[in-house]
C-alpha cells in the first residue's frame, strides 16, 4: 500500500525571538532565504538577517512574490543554479511558501531552467527530485500553507492556474510567530481568516472528508467564530493572534487529507482575471455553495449549528467583512455580461468535482449572480 503523510512537518509556535534561536540550530551549511524586503523592514528582521549571514552560506531571495508564475520561478531558480541550497527560509504569506515550493520543485543543480519548461512540467504535474528541505515562517494566519503538500502557480498570461501537488512539497519544519500575524491591517486579517474558515468548510463537506478532517475543521471553525472579531477590535493582541494561527494550523491539516471543493474552483478566474485577494474570492460564494451542499454531507448539523447564533453563515460573512472587505463582484469592476465566462473557468479539476454536490456552469452562474 502507498501512504500519503498526514503530518511531515514539525509544528512550532514560538516567539520573534525564539525564531533565531530555531533558525541558528538548523543543521544546514547552505541556506536560501525567500523574505521581501518589505517583510524585512515589518517585522524588523535586520538582526535576525545578519545571524544568518555569520551562521550559513545565504542566498536572500528580496522580490515580492505574489501570486507566484512561471516568469517568477525562472528568475528563482536562475539565482539558484549554482548555489545547491540544502534548504529553502520563506518568511511571508502562503505566496512566499507557495514560492518556495516551487523552487524546490523545479530546482536541479546546475541546469538552466526556461518558462517552457517549467510550464511543461507543471502540465504534466511532474516535480524534480532534490533533498532541499522546506522551513516555512507563516506570517498571516489563513492559507495553511506550512503543512500542505500543494502549491498554487499563477499562468503569466493569465489563462490558468496550476497546482503542484506532491507529498515531498511539504515543508519539513514551521514556526508560527504570532507577533508576525499581529502587523496584519484589518483587511488582510479578515481575507487571511476567510481563507482559513473556508479550507475548514470545504474540507468538512469535501467527498474525501473523514471524521478526522470534520474533527479538526470544526474546531478551527469554532476558533476563528469566537476570535476573528475580537482580534479586529484588539489587532495588537498577540495571544488572540495566537489562536487563530491555531485555527490557520488546523484548517490546514484538515484541507491536506481533502483538498477543497467548488468555493476554489470558483474562485480561480476571479483571483487571476479580476484580481480579487484570494480569501476574498473565496469567501464570496462559501455561503451559497454551502446551501446548495445541504443534505450532501455527513455531520451537517454539527457544522450548521456553530453559525446558528449568528444568523447563519451569510450573516456571519457579512458582518465580519463591515465596511472593509466587499463580497460583492459589482465592487470590483466585473459586469454581469462578464459571469457567464468566469463560470466556464471555474472548473479545475480535483476541486469542483471535489464538491459533495455536481455543479454545472448553469449552477455557478447562479452562484455567481446571487454575489453580484
Amino acid at each position: 500500500m502507498v501512504y500519503s503523510d498526514f503530518c511531515r512537518t514539525n509544528i512550532e509556535f514560538v516567539n520573534a525571538g525564539q525564531l533565531q534561536d530555531c533558525c541558528l540550530r538548523l543543521p544546514y551549511r547552505k541556506l536560501v532565504l525567500i523574505m521581501s524586503e518589505q517583510a524585512h523592514r515589518r517585522y524588523r528582521l535586520e538582526n535576525f538577517v545578519d545571524a544568518l549571514e555569520k551562521q550559513y552560506e545565504l542566498l536572500w531571495i528580496k522580490e515580492s512574490v505574489s501570486y507566484p508564475t512561471q516568469g517568477m520561478l525562472k528568475s528563482g531558480l536562475d539565482a539558484l543554479r549554482n548555489f545547491e541550497p540544502e534548504a529553502i527560509l520563506a518568511v511571508g504569506g502562503g505566496s512566499a511558501i507557495d514560492f518556495a515550493k516551487g523552487m524546490k520543485a523545479f530546482y536541479n543543480s546546475g541546469e538552466e531552467v526556461t518558462v517552457g519548461a517549467i510550464t511543461e512540467l507543471l502540465q504534466k504535474k511532474q516535480i524534480r527530485e532534490n533533498q532541499i528541505d522546506i522551513i516555512a515562517v507563516p506570517t498571516t494566519a489563513g492559507t495553511g500553507a506550512e503543512v500542505t503538500k500543494w502549491a498554487t502557480i499563477w499562468d503569466d498570461d493569465k489563462t490558468c492556474k496550476y497546482s503542484i501537488d506532491q507529498d515531498a512539497l511539504k515543508p519539513d519544519q514551521a514556526y508560527i510567530v504570532p507577533e508576525f500575524v499581529a502587523k496584519a491591517d484589518q483587511k488582510l486579517t479578515i481575507t487571511t481568516g476567510l481563507d482559513s474558515m473556508a479550507h475548514a468548510m470545504e474540507a468538512y463537506w469535501s467527498k474525501k472528508s473523514s471524521p478526522l478532517v470534520r474533527a479538526l475543521a470544526r474546531e478551527s471553525i469554532r476558533t476563528t467564530i469566537q476570535y476573528l472579531e475580537q482580534i479586529l477590535k484588539n489587532p495588537s493582541d498577540v495571544s488572540l493572534r495566537e489562536k487563530q494561527c491555531v485555527a490557520s494550523v488546523l484548517s490546514g491539516l484538515a484541507f491536506s487529507m481533502t483538498r477543497t471543493t467548488a468555493c476554489h474552483s470558483i474562485s480561480y478566474p476571479l483571483t487571476m482575471q479580476y484580481r480579487i485577494p484570494h480569501g476574498t474570492a473565496v469567501a464570496m460564494t462559501l455561503a451559497q455553495v454551502a446551501e446548495r451542499n445541504q443534505g450532501a454531507f455527513e455531520e451537517e448539523e454539527e457544522l450548521l449549528a456553530l453559525f446558528a447564533e449568528h444568523g447563519g453563515i451569510r450573516a456571519y460573512l457579512e458582518r465580519v467583512c463591515g465596511t472593509e472587505v466587499s463580497l460583492n463582484l459589482r465592487d470590483y469592476q466585473i459586469t454581469k455580461e462578464a459571469i457567464a465566462g468566469i463560470a466556464h473557468s471555474s472548473f479545475t479539476l480535483g476541486r469542483m468535482d471535489n464538491n459533495p454536490v455536481e455543479l454545472d456552469a448553469e449552477d455557478v452562474i447562479e452562484i455567481l449572480e446571487s454575489t453580484y
